[in-house]
């Protein structure tokens, strides 16, 4: 981690993170991940954390959560620990904006982007700076990743973006993956990994998922252009189903069938497509 002082622009935002208790967090993934879910949990946790402390440095990092080993954690870091009240998630940013103090310009971040790094963090809040209110969407743009301000109502939840919008928010269109990639299911995992994962996130996927996230070459055995679904064939003959989520996010335009690709799978769907050869992270040409 960076030592040096954030820049002014960054410096001048108290940023809030709520996380869960990671003993309960990331129940979607729980089908894939089982035992390893509070792990998993806690790692995404920490990659943010530690790109928001650097971004801001710690006594601007406001953590309220449930979880009394990660507020532990981070206290001991110097960052400011609530208790989480436990009402959900617009609760707990609430909670955290108050701590900062009226007037305060809070930006509130998900305790969920695992390939975030501190120079996104810093440009979302340079930009955020020219602004009253003002976004940053998730990579689907219905979701909100970042909400700046001061003194406003969190919306987090479902279509958060439309409603914070609709409050008057600038939607602030960045192009920072690392910052817009929230992981909640098998299928935002898999794009997070494309990314490219924070060290606590990446660890916990290459020492313990080896059983639960697979990569492989398979051929494209169906394609619907219009849905965007289909299915490949694995090299034993078994058929995995993709979905649209996962072609969307693999940067192709079209597949022909008998194409080969490198597919990650999850409970035998398909939530990652590559052109055999091109890694996560490379550019299709």
């Amino acid at each position: 981690m960076s030592t040096s002082s954030p820049p002014r622009a960054a410096s001048d935002w108290h940023v809030v993170v709520p996380v869960k208790d990671t003993a309960h967090g990331k129940s979607r993934l729980a089908r894939a991940v089982g035992s390893d879910r509070a792990r998993l949990s806690t790692a995404i946790a920490t990659d943010t954390l530690t790109a928001a402390l650097e971004a801001v440095g710690p006594d601007r990092l406001v953590l309220v959560t449930g979880d009394t080993g990660l507020g532990s954690t981070w206290r001991a870091r110097g960052a400011h620990v609530l208790a989480d009240p436990g009402s959900g998630l617009n609760d707990a940013v609430s909670l955290g904006m108050r701590h900062a103090g009226a007037g305060a310009r809070v930006a509130a971040l998900l305790g969920d982007l695992p390939a975030l790094d501190a120079g996104s963090l810093r440009t979302a809040l340079q930009t955020a700076s020219g602004l009253a209110q003002s976004f940053v969407p998730d990579a689907d743009g219905t979701g909100t990743v970042l909400r700046c301000g001061r003194d406003f109502r969190p919306r987090f939840g479902s279509d958060s973006a439309a409603r914070h919008e609709a409050d008057g928010a600038v939607r602030l269109e960045l192009p920072l993956p690392r910052l817009r990639t929230d992981v909640d299911d098998a299928r935002s995992l898999s794009q997070a990994r494309r990314v490219g994962l924070g060290p606590a996130t990446r660890a916990v996927l290459e020492r313990r998922a080896s059983g639960w996230i697979r990569s492989m070459q398979a051929t494209v055995h169906r394609f619907d252009p219009e849905t965007r679904t289909g299915s490949v064939l694995r090299d034993d003959g078994v058929v995995l189903r993709f979905e649209a989520t996962a072609f969307d996010a693999s940067g192709l335009r079209l597949l022909r069938i008998g194409q080969r690709l490198t597919v990650e799978v999850v409970d035998d769907l398909v939530v990652g497509l590559h052109i055999v050869g091109i890694g996560p992270g490379q550019t299709i040409h």
